[in-house]
């Protein structure tokens, strides 16, 4: 497969736009309580904070910095990762806080809610070690919609194996970064789910 094939998947994957695509998911399953407008207003602010802002923020950090210094758009340098991390952060936090005050089903506010929490984790963990965002950003939200909708969609998981073989192909990341990315966020996001969503969302 030749490399700039590669990229695209590997793009079309990242943690942003894949978060995006499950937001969707979770509220047109949703579909059958939720009026028109919800449904609308529920997509368009899951994607504005979860997805637009977030890309929008790098693409402009990168673009700022491209002409002085070695930074590309995966941010492969995990020196640059912390301005665009506390950008998401803040996203998912005003997201998190729009959607409870809308009354979002409590998946959807629980997945923005994860995001914020799982950001905040694997900003602290960039700070020493270059765990795989994509990986982290696969298996989190696929967590919920498991726990959501089912076992029939635990085989999405594997979703996850093409991508980290990607990365890895790509010298993006090494096994081991993309193994733990991936049990992380499932971890995580599955602790959040139990103790904190269920119980108090």
């Amino acid at each position: 497969m030749k490399k700039d094939t590669l990229k695209a998947f590997s793009n079309l994957t990242s943690a942003p736009i894949f978060g995006g695509i499950i937001f969707l998911v979770l509220i047109f399953g949703y579909s059958e309580t939720l009026t028109y407008l919800q449904i609308i207003s529920f997509s368009g602010i899951s994607i504005l904070f979860a997805t637009l802002i977030p890309l929008w923020y790098i693409f402009y950090f990168v673009k700022k910095r491209k002409k002085t210094q070695q930074i590309d758009y995966d941010l492969s340098d995990k020196r640059f990762r912390t301005k665009p991390f506390i950008a998401s952060i803040m996203s998912y936090s005003a997201g998190t806080i729009i959607l409870f005050l809308l009354n979002a089903p409590v998946f959807v506010k629980g997945l923005m809610f994860c995001y914020l929490v799982n950001g905040i984790i694997i900003l602290l963990i960039t700070l020493f070690w270059k765990i795989s965002l994509h990986a982290c950003g696969i298996t989190g939200p696929l967590t919920i919609l498991i726990y959501e909708f089912g076992i029939i969609y635990l085989p999405l998981l594997l979703i996850v194996v093409p991508v980290g073989m990607i990365r890895i192909k790509l010298k993006k990341h090494y096994p081991m970064q993309v193994i733990a990315g991936a049990f992380l966020t499932i971890f995580t996001t599955w602790l959040q789910i139990v103790y904190i969503i269920i119980p108090l969302f």
